[in-house]
């Protein structure tokens, strides 16, 4: 029996290796490097093992993320990035792959390669950047999330928290606030002693309130600087549980990139795929399955 599902394996392994590598041959590997990412991490894996690039592009230089991208594939996308693809990447017109997200109104996608290091500042050859993309096409939600990325920082002379050491609810909001003006402010004040993880009275801490709130920015900061993801507090919730009830789908994703563990549970049994589905978050679901949640 385990010889018959091993074969079984092999089959459905090449199945998608055979037409990728064909597409490879006749000069379309970014193609198949999608189809591989379409079907999975192990076969995107087995693909690039086999000498595809990831980052191969097309006679107008597109690559599969830029692709995946363009189509909202944010599954396809996570893959991608976790298995090298370089974000920033421009093809032979100058566009990214944040641009073609932004083009089409991708934002779950937009947000995700944000999370990623994209630079929503690049310009394409007839100098606009993404954010310029989503307005001419009037992406309302695509705009708020770009323009948060290039948000300036609150000035030098409007500190955002006292030096001096913070605890308790106190200290959680001074952290957030300071995440939320960006990661200088933050370290200014981790340096007076307040602790990224100090916890309100419920146990809560700044991570967990950006990622309620959906602060793709701030919850960035807070992990740069060493904030926990597994953190619960005294319900037994985590940040990934508040991102994934509210459908915040890039959030969760840069929480999974963290070492959010997608199979804890809360007191009542609940892990963070249970909220999402239950709240109807299918694109958070997706994002929460593909990293292994249960």
């Amino acid at each position: 029996m385990m010889k018959t599902k091993y074969i079984m394996g092999l089959t459905v392994l090449a199945s998608f290796l055979a037409p990728g590598l064909a597409w490879a041959d006749a000069g379309d590997a970014h193609k198949a490097v999608l189809r591989a990412a379409n079907g999975g991490e192990p076969v995107l894996k087995q693909l690039v093992a086999s000498g595809i690039p990831v980052d191969a592009t097309d006679d107008d230089g597109e690559t599969a993320l830029m692709e995946a991208a363009d189509k909202g594939n944010l599954v396809a996308v996570q893959i991608l990035l976790r298995n090298g693809a370089q974000v920033n990447l421009k093809d032979h017109d100058g566009k990214t792959a944040l641009m073609y997200a932004a083009d089409e109104g991708r934002t779950a996608v937009v947000q995700l390669l944000l999370a990623s290091g994209a630079d929503a500042s690049l310009k394409d050859n007839d100098g606009d950047t993404a954010l310029d993309m989503a307005k001419e096409e009037g992406y309302a939600e695509t705009v708020a999330a770009l323009r948060a990325a290039v948000q300036s920082p609150t000035p030098a002379s409007q500190p955002v928290a006292p030096p001096a050491a913070l605890t308790g609810k106190a200290g959680l909001k001074a952290v957030f606030r300071a995440a939320c003006s960006g990661d200088a402010a933050l370290k200014q004040l981790l340096a007076g002693g307040t602790v990224v993880d100090c916890t309100d009275a419920d146990g809560e801490t700044a991570l967990m309130e950006a990622a309620d709130k959906g602060n793709l920015a701030a919850v960035q900061v807070l992990l740069a600087n060493g904030a926990q993801p597994n953190h619960r507090d005294h319900e037994g919730k985590t940040a990934l549980m508040d991102a994934a009830s509210d459908g915040f789908t890039a959030v969760v994703q840069a929480l999974l990139t963290a070492g959010a563990d997608p199979n804890l549970r809360d007191d009542d049994g609940e892990t963070a795929l249970m909220k999402a589905v239950e709240d109807h978050h299918a694109d958070t679901a997706t994002a929460l399955r593909a990293a292994g949640a249960q």
